[in-house]
């Protein structure tokens, strides 16, 4: 009962961070500062101006791909000029993600901080090559017209990225470990398969990525299993073991500063348990017989619908670069009644008298995560 109550709440406590309006929550002392507002709020220079890139200008310069800027003046002195950027120039990559028009690099420049180090793909008369270049800030003069009340703070969230995601998971495995046990003991080999799973939680191996789509929301996807496999050479009988879940992902992310970024979502999805079990009784074949009497092979399974209410914190290394911190909380609603068994042939039956094994655990995650 104490997962289920645990479960509902966070569940609620999730989507209403979602998709609630968002309130001011400051006292009358209190204010926010918006990073473009504000006196002493440093923006990133480039010192160059570009503009978007038309097909007469692409085919005058000899340029034949279907996105990058056009350099059109680069200031003496600036970090571009230094970087040895010059006039005619094409941007086509900023720190590898294609520019497409200049309203799009401008919003990948409000994600990027003074001090950065960034690299460029510049196009030059027919040549393709990368520029590094460590990022200068200037000072943002005062808009006019706004009150210092009404002054708000607009730290990026990122565009999206992707990694490698270690989990680790204490589900129940209590009944699994029994069906292994007893096919072990079938065996007669006290060693095999005995107790495979460890009942105080497992390690599982996965990855996942996700993408803005707008207004601070990110959607994606995740997986991740475990497995587990033995055999014994006097039966040639094998086992394998498979823990997976996997689905889409949907976080609403939070910017506390340049460094920290929080998010609140939702996976839902399926996941589950899988057993496969094969033996041969006779390993002795004769051209062109090659049938094995009493040999068999079958896969017990357990499947669930998935829903995983979580919460992740990002702490940004280097621009492209960060470790990914995640808490959440999986549970799996039975998609049938106890377990299934498919038979070689391709058949699934049910099985009598198993156990309807719950699925649900904290999971906890920490990882590297290439992007912003």
């Amino acid at each position: 009962m104490k997962p289920k109550i645990i479960f509902c709440f966070l569940i609620t406590f999730i989507m209403c961070a979602l998709f609630a309006e968002t309130t001011p929550l400051l006292t009358a002392n209190q204010q926010l500062i918006d990073v473009w507002d504000s006196d002493s709020e440093e923006e990133v220079y480039f010192g160059f101006e570009v503009e978007d890139m038309d097909f007469p200008t692409a085919q005058s310069l000899g340029y034949n791909e279907l996105y990058g800027i056009l350099v059109t003046k680069v200031e003496k002195g600036s970090p571009a000029w230094q970087a040895g950027i010059k006039n005619n120039d094409i941007l086509m990559k900023l720190n590898g993600y294609p520019i497409f028009n200049v309203k799009e690099f401008r919003s990948i420049k409000k994600l990027l901080r003074p001090g950065d180090t960034v690299w460029l793909t510049i196009w030059r008369e027919g040549k393709i090559f990368d520029i590094t270049t460590k990022l200068q800030g200037r000072t943002k003069g005062k808009k006019p017209g706004k009150s210092e009340s009404n002054k708000k703070v607009a730290y990026p969230v990122g565009w999206g990225g992707g990694s490698w995601m270690p989990y680790w998971a204490v589900f129940p495995v209590e009944d699994v470990n029994e069906l292994i046990t007893n096919i072990g003991e079938s065996t007669g080999d006290k060693g095999f398969a005995h107790k495979a799973i460890n009942e105080d939680g497992v390690f599982m191996s996965g990855g996942g990525g996700k993408i803005n789509i707008g207004k601070g929301f990110f959607l994606g996807g995740v997986g991740a299993g475990y497995s587990f496999s033995d055999s014994d050479a006097a039966t040639h009988s094998k086992i394998k073991y498979n823990l997976s879940f996997g689905g889409v992902t949907l976080d609403k992310r939070y910017a506390i500063n340049t460094k920290f970024i929080g998010s609140l979502g939702i996976m839902l999805g399926s996941g589950g348990h899988e057993v496969e079990y094969s033996a041969l009784a006779n390993t002795d074949f004769n051209w062109p017989e090659i049938s094995s009497g009493g040999s068999f092979n079958v896969k017990v399974s357990r499947n669930y619908f998935m829903v995983q209410p979580r919460a992740e914190m990002l702490i940004r290394l280097l621009p492209w670069l960060g470790i990914q911190t995640e808490v959440g909380y999986m549970c799996g609603i039975p998609t049938h009644s106890g377990w299934k068994v498919q038979a070689a042939t391709g058949d699934v039956y049910s099985i009598d008298n198993s156990p309807d094994t719950p699925f649900h655990s904290l999971t906890i995650s920490v990882g590297p995560w290439f992007g912003f």
